[in-house]
């Protein structure tokens, strides 16, 4: 695969996990129902997506670890520094979620919906930032070809 496709790649992946999350929201504001009918249909659906939430955190932690990932080849010391910083608030928003649901029963869901709006707001800013660096990283690597070219 070459460098054009990696960077492709990499902001696919990005946009099918903002696709989930959008998904997990939907689910997650079903919670706030009224109806403890809905409630159960909101708590359920969260609790067959908690894998997937699982994997999303594993694959952040792989584009910092992977040599092959344009995250972990381009990225400065301060960069790395704060991509660990960021998996480290996402596993413990992951880790908070997923230890409310284990207790979450239908007549209190308000715990589990607040921690839920954090673990979102945590992947969304945290994919956003990896978007910002995908980008800075294109953008340095054209200029980069287009001074080589012409020089």
């Amino acid at each position: 695969m070459d460098l054009h496709e990696e960077f492709e790649s990499a902001h696919r992946e990005h946009d099918e996990i903002l696709e989930f999350l959008e998904g997990f929201e939907k689910e997650l504001r079903l919670l706030e129902d009224d109806d403890s009918d809905i409630r159960h249909v909101g708590l359920t659906r969260l609790r067959s997506m908690e894998e997937r939430i699982a994997n999303i955190c594993e694959h952040c932690k792989r584009e910092e670890e992977d040599p092959d990932s344009p995250l972990f080849r381009f990225a400065q010391e301060s960069d790395r520094g704060r991509m660990k910083d960021e998996h480290f608030r996402l596993y413990r928003a992951n880790y908070e979620f997923r230890r409310e649901m284990e207790f979450t029963t239908i007549s209190y869901t308000d715990d589990l919906v607040l921690l839920g709006q954090k673990l979102l707001s945590t992947l969304r800013g945290h994919i956003l930032y990896e978007e910002g660096l995908l980008k800075r990283f294109e953008k340095d690597r054209a200029f980069s070809a287009f001074a080589v070219a012409h020089s």
